[in-house]
């Protein structure tokens, strides 16, 4: 795990600036660092201060680099200086840097008969595109961002992984290119400056969202569409953008019988074990993050566990985590409770890092889990991420199972589902039905109803009223079950994967997500509502697993509480700090100072107002810290 750089035609550009940015990536990648620098077709490789590749010069700082890549490294596989990048291909004119882990590198070697010099991944995926080009791609498992300089053709390619677990961002200037892990070092950059649309600050401040899901909320910084490729032509600079793959078209009909949900998590689950140093595991008590740490630490002689606890609030989730280590001695778990204090101390640091508005509190506890890690030396962690969404867990799945019943006339099965799932789930299955119908509504009454429901539009100030008016809602939810399902890994996954990616590797730690391999989530996409959601019991394969591994109580367990924080108890805490922070906090004219003071003073209880005035809370911060001007 890495964090990549590069420019091209980026006039004006010296190795000062690259040094700046490699330190603004430093945390991504601490074991080394590497440049490749282009001038007149020759590319010269050149070290850095931290690099541990002792052959190559120190870059000057005054040296041009118009045409360059970068590469800060978090050595994962092949420890040694051989995995050094920007790598080039033998006998080539080909560059990579990459980001991210391809759990079937040694698989393809033998598939395509590869005579490689490293144990490296990124030889692989090298080698593999210098034979088949783009085609590659698709046949990689894994996560990754990476971008290849082909000078053989003159082109530019940027690729990123199927679900956007790994970031890649670009922005275009004066026919230049610029492309990175992160927006920090772009904005670092000369003509690339921090503005964002009124129209899409009103949007997120109405409904806590905007209508696109890699929204950067940098109008000039643009993310590369997971599933994606870019080419650029070098010389004009021209673009063309190619999608390798689309969940909602599978191109690859699954060959021989169909593999139950055991063997594909199994195969998942021995593929993100693959590292040449210590794996560990986020372990929130919860069904999927327990499921993880079942079967990875069956071959451990020790397997290290990290947990976030908030002793006596009803939220902790830590007795659950000590259940599963009850019968597996193998198990070293770990313990950290952030508090309120800690949160605002740490607040801004945590919106420079994550580089956009938080969803919630809930953050910083992912935040804490991270960093008790890297206190204990730990480089990969796997983490129960996207078993939510692409296994029908949250709330919102049952209404649209039930409803999904109603439509197909199944009245007696209906019936016995309803009255399971008040049961064994939520007794609010009526609201749940509510919930899922709301997205079958015109457009105009969606709009009409979020206003009513969000606190947002309550504090838009009464000059951006009108504008605020004509906005659309954003389509994330759905009243079909498939496609929740689909619109939650499109939409809610790939922000809460934006915030693991920054909280992992602020600390240096590669997370990896083994619900998201995409042969699991093609064969959960590929099951009947009812093998998912069964006699009441939501994600019942994983409850199945972990039954079958002696869990029953975990398995069983009837409550869902998530990755969450004591957002009520910290607010009530921090209200006078938060008052004194927000009369001294800048806010633009499209959000009433007085409302959201009026907002802060009087309290809020419900769950989902919390996490919207975090939220806005966040906007404020970030608006500030980061310089942004807001457009028209």
């Amino acid at each position: 795990m890495c964090g990549i750089f590069g420019v091209w035609n980026f006039e004006s550009l010296t190795g000062a600036h690259l040094h700046r940015v490699s330190s603004l990536l430093r945390h991504r990648g601490p074991d080394d660092e590497g440049f490749a620098v282009v001038q007149n077709g020759v590319v010269r490789a050149f070290a850095g201060h931290s690099s541990s590749d002792a052959t190559h010069a120190i870059l000057p700082n005054d040296f041009s680099c118009s045409n360059a890549l970068l590469h800060r490294r978090l050595s994962i596989l092949d420890l040694s200086s051989a995995g050094h990048q920007p790598m080039k291909a033998e006998g080539r004119n080909i560059h990579i840097v990459f980001n991210g882990e391809i759990y079937n590198f040694r698989e393809l070697i033998k598939t395509h008969n590869l005579s490689t010099t490293t144990l490296t991944d990124t030889e692989v995926v090298l080698q593999l595109y210098a034979r088949l080009g783009t085609v590659c791609f698709s046949e990689f498992r894994g996560m990754w961002a990476m971008a290849i300089l082909d000078l053989e053709k003159g082109e530019l390619i940027l690729s990123r992984d199927r679900f956007g677990i790994k970031p890649l961002y670009f922005s275009e200037v004066n026919r230049g290119l610029a492309f990175s892990s992160e927006i920090k070092p772009l904005l670092s950059l000369p003509g690339i400056d921090p503005t964002w649309s009124k129209t899409k600050l009103l949007q997120f401040l109405t409904f806590g969202a905007t209508d696109n899901p890699h929204e950067t909320f940098i109008d000039s910084v643009s993310a590369l569409k997971p599933g994606y490729f870019r080419r650029w032509n070098l010389g004009s600079m021209q673009h063309e953008e190619f999608a390798f793959y689309n969940l909602r078209k599978p191109t690859q009909p699954h060959a021989g019988p169909k593999k139950s949900f055991q063997e594909v998590f199994d195969e998942s689950i021995r593929e993100h074990l693959i590292a040449d140093v210590e794996v560990g595991s986020c372990l929130s008590g919860g069904l999927d993050s327990s499921a993880i740490v079942v079967r990875a630490s069956q071959g451990s002689e020790v397997f290290k566990t990290f947990t976030c606890t908030f002793p006596d609030e009803a939220i902790d989730e830590s007795s659950y985590a000590r259940k599963v280590a009850e019968d597996n001695p193998k198990l070293e778990q770990h313990f950290t409770t952030p508090t309120a204090p800690d949160f605002i101390s740490g607040f801004d640091a945590l919106i420079l890092l994550q580089e956009r508005p938080i969803g919630s509190a809930s953050i910083f506890a992912q935040y804490s889990v991270m960093q008790l890690a890297a206190s204990k030396g730990m480089k990969v962690l796997l983490d129960g991420q996207g078993a939510d969404e692409v296994l029908g867990g949250y709330y919102p799945f049952a209404g649209a199972y039930l409803l999904g019943l109603l439509k197909k006339g199944r009245l007696g099965q209906f019936r016995k589902d309803l009255s399971a799932l008040k049961k064994n789930f939520n007794p609010a299955m009526g609201k749940a039905m509510l919930r899922a119908a709301f997205y079958a509504l015109p457009g105009p009454l969606q709009v009409a109803a979020r206003k009513r429901n969000r606190i947002g539009s309550k504090l838009i100030s009464q000059a951006c009223r009108k504008g605020a008016s004509q906005l659309s809602s954003p389509r994330r939810g759905s009243s079909d079950f498939k496609e929740l399902t689909l619109r939650s890994i499109e939409y809610g996954l790939y922000e809460l994967l934006h915030y693991e990616d920054r909280n992992a590797m602020r600390f240096g730690i590669e997370s990896r997500v083994p619900f998201l391999d995409h042969r699991l989530v093609e064969w959960a996409l590929e099951q009947s509502p009812g093998t998912l959601m069964h006699n009441g019991w939501t994600k019942y394969p994983v409850r199945l697993e972990l039954e079958n591994a002696g869990l029953a109580k975990l398995a069983w367990r009837k409550d869902k509480l998530g990755f969450v924080a004591p957002q009520e108890r910290w607010m009530k805490e921090l209200q006078p700090q938060l008052v004194a922070l927000l009369s001294e906090t800048p806010v633009p004219d499209c959000i009433d100072r007085n409302a959201l003071n009026k907002l802060l003073t009087s309290g809020l209880s419900q769950p989902e107002h919390l996490s919207e005035f975090w939220r806005v809370w966040s906007l404020l911060r970030w608006l500030h810290l980061f310089e942004v001007r807001i457009s028209e």
